[in-house]
């Protein structure tokens, strides 16, 4: 049995309500994670699979992290691509390197908090895993009428 485009663009739309969760959140940096991400389907035959294919990073997104000193060098990146604007302390401004280590600083002490966008996503979608359902059963009687005639 092959998936069908109604299979498909319910798993499409699946999809465009994570991104939409990661816009709506201000989780958004670079932008990569919500432009990269796309889905796979399998079907074989007995059980079907949902596959979301994201940047790797998503999973400390989702789950947050254990206090760790984080790279430097990854957080000056991601405070000149959200871009994060400091305060002003006593009339001075942090450079970005400075602000970068204040952030990892931060994440040492407390680790960075779960956002769980993708469960939430998930959650959700009551409406979705039961249009999914019935499409399932639709293009399954067609096969089987198909396979009576």
């Amino acid at each position: 049995m092959e998936i069908t485009q109604d299979i498909q663009s319910i798993c499409a739309e699946l999809l465009e309500r994570y991104k939409n969760e990661v816009l709506n959140s201000g989780h958004k940096a670079s932008g990569e994670l919500v432009n990269t991400a796309r889905y796979l389907t399998k079907w074989d035959g007995k059980y079907f699979e949902l596959y979301f294919q994201l940047e790797d990073y998503w999973k400390y997104l989702e789950n947050g992290t254990k206090p760790h000193f984080p790279p430097i060098d990854k957080i000056e990146q991601w405070v000149r691509v959200k871009p994060v604007v400091p305060k002003s302390v006593d009339g001075k401004i942090p450079t970005t390197r400075q602000l970068a280590f204040l952030i990892a600083r931060e994440i040492s002490k407390n680790g960075t908090k779960a956002t769980k966008l993708l469960q939430s996503t998930l959650d959700g979608a009551d409406d979705l895993i039961n249009r999914l359902a019935e499409a399932f059963e639709k293009q399954l009687e067609e096969e089987i009428n198909n396979e009576e005639l």
